[in-house]
């Protein structure tokens, strides 16, 4: 495994992490008194299994459709956490904002890296 494998595999586990954990705390807010309780490990599982999914799926004797979805999760990681900090550091935007902007523009960034990835071979 190399660095570039790794550091898709953390972006993508990381990314994965947020946005379920947060998606689920604010899913659970209305049922459950303490949310966050549940938020944090159905998150932490998501972003362990993604992140295993695109550790194993950018091998190099994974197939191509799996490395292609591997890529894809990968791309969708980085841009994530990239667009995040740049909105909450830099610009200074709320959080109820950030997340969902940096969720569609790495959706974007996911779909043209998917669709690069299937032209190319």
């Amino acid at each position: 495994m190399d660095g570039r494998t790794l550091g898709y595999a953390l972006a993508a586990g990381l990314a994965t992490f947020l946005v379920v954990g947060v998606l689920v705390t604010e899913l659970a807010l209305s049922a459950v008194e303490f949310s966050l309780f549940v938020g944090l490990p159905v998150g932490a599982v998501a972003g362990l299994t993604v992140a295993a999914f695109v550790a194993l799926g950018l091998a190099d004797d994974a197939p191509p459709g799996r490395r292609r979805a591997a890529f894809t999760l990968g791309i969708f990681g980085l841009v994530f956490l990239l667009v995040l900090a740049v909105e909450l550091a830099a610009l200074s935007r709320r959080p109820s904002v950030a997340l969902p902007v940096a969720a569609l523009v790495a959706v974007g960034f996911g779909l043209y890296a998917f669709v690069r990835a299937t032209g190319a071979e």
